[in-house]
């Protein structure tokens, strides 16, 4: 693409060329030249966004959603985060202790997530304690936080002294990015939904928040019945509500005739070990650690009912910059496979140097 100076240039030579006169950087004919220079790159770059945007493989943002819109897509929001804390109390309290719906709890630090509880509860008379679910105040996978960080109380109930989460908050994720929204979209072309087919129950699971995948198996319960198994992106984990929202909608949408049911989908755990011949001049320390974050992303990133092939492992490790050569030890030298309501996640890898 053109740069400014090459702009002006351009025209200065061409000018020159015509006219057989040199144009002077303080002259009139340089200012034009100058000021047309940067509406032509202005109008340049505008055509090379339209460019981007007219494809879903470049396209981003709101360009990106019209285009998804067209297959009868749309870009899934934020999920709140899903929990329940516990109240309690030092002493026993000679009365109960009410504690009503929308009270704030938080994490501590600058940076805190704050929930709010989903109903009212009360600490009985002669009691320490009551639990409560609470729903994230935002939306994000960043309110899935660890067990005991809700330690704050920001709308503080009369004479409770502590509340914490003896549990992980779970369920909560992130905007559908452009980079996930481009991926449904793309496969919206390579497999045709038809209103009965398994791509069309998938793509209805698939357009709930925070669903990352699902598989479909006909005939679990014998014929007209169909079951849906559904996980969420990377670690996170789906909550009832949202298990039950695909329900629902697939409910709702379904075949006359067919009985749906709507399931999580079940980890298979499994661990590699893998050994590393690197080139020369290359760190073990920094090439091992790309090698543990790309394989990891790619085991992520697989589908609920897809293997891990051994094939795909090869050619991410392949790819890594600094790797000469590699081998898989162990029992870990053929594909991971999985059952339809299974999927895969890696739950230990070892890393060896080849000396």
């Amino acid at each position: 693409m053109n740069s400014y100076d090459n702009i002006v240039n351009k025209m200065k030579e061409k000018y020159e060329e015509l006219t057989g006169g040199q144009v002077s950087n303080e002259s009139d004919i340089m200012m034009r030249f100058r000021v047309l220079a940067t509406q032509l790159l202005n109008m340049e770059n505008a055509v090379e966004f339209v460019k981007r945007q007219m494809f879903v493989s470049t396209a981003e943002g709101e360009y990106l959603d019209m285009h998804a819109s067209e297959r009868g897509l749309t870009r899934k929001d934020a999920v709140k985060a899903r929990g329940e804390v516990a109240f309690s109390l030092s002493f026993p309290s000679e009365s109960d202790i009410v504690i009503e719906k929308g009270t704030v709890v938080a994490t501590s630090g600058v940076d805190f997530k704050s929930f709010e509880t989903t109903k009212d509860v009360v600490i009985l008379a002669g009691k320490l304690e009551v639990s409560v679910p609470v729903v994230a105040v935002k939306g994000g996978s960043d309110h899935n936080v660890k067990k005991d960080a809700i330690c704050v109380m920001v709308t503080p109930p009369m004479g409770v002294d502590k509340v914490t989460n003896k549990l992980q908050t779970k369920s909560g994720a992130d905007k559908e990015s452009d980079e996930d929204l481009r991926a449904r979209t793309l496969d919206s072309y390579k497999d045709i939904s038809n209103s009965t087919n398994a791509v069309y129950y998938k793509r209805l699971a698939q357009s709930v928040g925070g669903i990352h995948s699902a598989s479909v198996q006909a005939g679990v319960d014998g014929a007209g019945t169909l079951a849906l198994y559904l996980r969420a992106k990377g670690d996170a984990q789906l909550s009832m509500e949202q298990i039950e929202e695909v329900q629902q909608l697939i409910d709702k949408n379904r075949e006359l005739c067919v009985d749906t049911y709507v399931y999580y989908a079940v980890p298979k755990n499994f661990s590699l070990n893998l050994s590393l011949e690197l080139y020369d001049s290359y760190e073990f320390s920094v090439v091992s650690g790309k090698v543990r974050e790309k394989l990891y992303e790619y085991i992520d990133s697989l589908e609920v009912g897809r293997p891990a092939l051994m094939c795909e492992m090869n050619e991410v490790l392949y790819h890594i910059e600094g790797v000469k050569n590699f081998h898989f030890n162990g029992n870990t030298t053929g594909d991971i496979t999985v059952n339809t309501n299974q999927y895969c996640v890696l739950e230990n890898l070892e890393i060896g140097q080849v000396s």
